[in-house]
């Protein structure tokens, strides 16, 4: 189940905050140039929040705020995460909490250059065991035939169906082992891996081991994905590395 609601977006009032730090990603829709700043909720707020922060490039414009994550300050469980993938036209920005539907807020630019929003609600129960974070959209890079990483890429891979998609094919594979289970192990194994020219998935390594047959499990799912579709850098497929953090969390 979704719902689709679409509304005109306004531009609001220029920050001086955007005009005097480095961007933490930069991109482009069709001709026009837009940059994202993440920033932090106020401190005595009851959860730490941080945010992306959305501008025009030139005659710098915020155009929306989106959330990144929301903490509980006091049980530093993660209540809400969010990340953002660029498309040719667009940019989205996805938002999901435990037990709560996935949210997707998709800023679309028109042929005059102006962006419209449409928010999809998607009904998203997890069928595995483990709580699936969204693949942080920043870290795609080209790497050599060595497996360095070399330059950003211009266009990021993409996943059959998009980043809930990618939630929802481990979600569904996922098994928590039985051994973490017995030792009521939680937390989060960080993969990277390649996305050939081709679309396949290789060189698979974890960077944040977890144990007791977690990280196996996360290399298991992996290796049987799907062909994404290659990032790109000057109009070409490459090889481009991907991360993605997978938190086992017993229920």
């Amino acid at each position: 189940m979704f719902k689709i609601t679409t509304i005109a977006i306004l531009t609001f009032t220029t920050f001086a905050q955007a005009q005097n730090r480095t961007p933490d990603f930069s991109f482009s829709l069709g001709k026009t140039n837009y940059f994202i700043l993440e920033t932090k909720g106020k401190a005595k707020a009851k959860n730490d929040t941080a945010f992306y922060n959305l501008y025009r490039l030139g005659k710098t414009q915020a155009i929306a705020k989106e959330i990144k994550s929301v903490v509980n300050k006091t049980t530093k469980d993660t209540l809400k995460s969010g990340n953002y993938e660029v498309a040719k036209n667009s940019i989205s920005f996805y938002i999901m909490g435990k037990k709560q539907p996935v949210v997707e807020r998709v800023y679309t630019q028109n042929l005059k250059g102006l962006l419209s929003l449409k928010t999809i609600v998607t009904d998203y129960k997890s069928a595995g065991m483990g709580v699936v974070e969204v693949p942080p959209a920043t870290h795609s890079v080209v790497a050599d035939r060595q497996n360095n990483p070399l330059i950003e890429v211009d266009v990021l891979p993409e996943f059959p169906g998009g980043m809930i998609a990618v939630r929802k094919y481990i979600a569904n594979n996922l098994q928590y082992p039985d051994e973490a289970q017995e030792e009521e192990v939680e937390g989060t194994v960080r993969a990277k891996f390649i996305v050939e020219v081709d679309g396949s998935v290789t060189n698979i390594q974890i960077e944040t081991k977890l144990g007791y047959g977690c990280d196996e499990e996360v290399i298991r799912v992996l290796r049987k994905m799907p062909k994404w579709k290659p990032g790109e850098l000057n109009g070409k497929p490459v090889r481009t590395y991907f991360r993605v953090p997978v938190t086992f969390k017993l229920q």
